[in-house]
């Protein structure tokens, strides 16, 4: 029979290898076990990472559609809340002043002119709305306010209608300069001229919030109230009949007004239904990555704390061994 045995020396080599061994290994599970991540990722994938690279490209491209969703909604959020304040405004004062148009008095007239004359000021604060740092209603000039203010409006118009007796005639007038080029959009609007770009909010589907307050329907308002403010304008010289008469053709502008912007408001609204749906989709198919690359590169939990006791329960039996070989001594067996 043949005994194999090993010199002190080559145990003591063996013994202190794998002493090293299992520290090794504890401190990489802890690690492991500390970070939820795996400290050897090229063993798990088997030195191929393509599987792993194509999901981490998918989710930089989700990640700056995540952004840009989030900021089209701020953006869509804003005009649709300006636009909103702007229609309920109008919309308050064509009912009240449809109500009273078949007794309408000078007295109400005037009143209705100076309400015109603040929901005039309110309008344009409105279209001058800022979100994220950008002007909702200015095109591609975000870092501008797109509108002058209502008294530069009101001595334009002033200027405009001058000598005309007639409320027909001035609103008509008034009308001619709003969509006068060289009228409205020469005096009051500073934007841009170019809308914004569409921004791809998903792969191969963008959105559009080219909406500027140079646009008709977000003149349209201001048009209605500078009609009503007109009334109250001393210089004009207007008759208590013209008053009455400007007060009421104001009910009929408003109510065209409101349409319009209603009609602004659905196809804001049809774009943030589209933002919210998008935005649900990108969020599931995140999810759906990440848990994806976290199988790929995560360390099980209970496996690690597993094979962390392991390691532990070794590394204390080897201490035990080492430490009964260092007492051998010819002395205990004679």
């Amino acid at each position: 029979m043949i005994i194999k045995s090993y010199g002190d020396m080559a145990q003591h080599m063996f013994l202190r290898n794998r002493n090293a061994e299992l520290k090794q290994d504890i401190e990489r599970l802890g690690q492991e076990l500390a970070s939820g991540k795996l400290s050897d990722i090229t063993a798990r994938l088997g030195g191929d990472f393509t599987y792993l690279s194509d999901i981490e490209t998918n989710l930089t491209r989700l990640e700056s559609h995540v952004i840009a969703t989030n900021e089209a909604k701020l953006f869509a959020t804003g005009m649709q809340g300006s636009l909103e304040l702007i229609q309920s405004s109008a919309q308050t004062m064509r009912d009240n002043l449809l109500g009273l148009t078949p007794t309408l008095k000078p007295d109400d007239a005037e009143r209705f002119g100076a309400e015109g004359r603040i929901q005039l000021d309110n309008a344009i604060s409105k279209l001058n709305s800022w979100a994220g740092g950008r002007s909702l209603f200015a095109g591609t000039a975000t870092s501008t306010s797109p509108l002058n203010d209502a008294g530069t409006l009101m001595t334009e118009l002033v200027s405009e209608v001058s000598g005309l007796t007639s409320a027909t005639d001035i609103v008509q007038a008034v009308k001619d300069w709003f969509a006068d080029p060289m009228g409205f959009d020469d005096a009051m609007y500073v934007g841009s001229t170019k809308d914004l770009s569409p921004v791809e909010v998903a792969d191969g589907e963008t959105v559009s919030l080219a909406l500027r307050a140079d646009d008709p329907a977000l003149k349209h308002p201001l048009q209605s109230f500078a009609i009503a403010a007109l009334v109250n304008e001393s210089a004009l010289g207007l008759s208590d009949a013209t008053k009455v008469e400007l007060a009421k053709m104001t009910g009929t502008e408003l109510l065209n007004s409101t349409e319009q912007l209603i009609d602004k408001q659905a196809s804001i609204g049809f774009i943030e239904g589209q933002l919210e749906r998008v935005s649900t989709r990108n969020t599931a198919t995140e999810t759906s990555l990440s848990i994806a690359k976290n199988n790929l590169i995560n360390a099980d939990p209970y496996e690690t704390y597993t094979r962390l006791e392991e390691a532990q329960l070794q590394l204390e039996s080897l201490y035990s061994v080492t430490s009964r070989s260092s007492q051998l001594s010819l002395l205990r067996y004679m």
